[in-house]
């Protein structure tokens, strides 16, 4: 099975996509602003190219990535 990456996978929605893509046999990056594989803050558009250019550079057979802030705002602040 391929490898898969899921946003906001720390709960709700996204946990319950994480859960279902690992039972169907799929490896899962987790990517959240806490709890996750890959910690990012996807408001923040720095964090969201950070976090694209690592599941890439990672070793993985495929990749796939989502996430926009529903308003369409690109924050200028940073979390660390």
């Amino acid at each position: 099975m391929g490898v898969c990456a899921v946003t906001g996978a720390a709960s709700g929605i996204g946990l319950a996509v994480k859960e279902r893509l690992e039972a169907d046999g799929h490896d899962v990056i987790t990517v959240d602003i806490r709890d996750a594989d890959l910690v990012a803050d996807l408001s923040d558009r720095t964090q969201v190219e950070g976090a694209i250019e690592a599941i890439a550079a990672g070793p993985f057979l495929s990749r796939s990535f989502g996430g926009t802030p529903r308003n369409g705002s690109r924050s200028t602040s940073r979390r660390t």
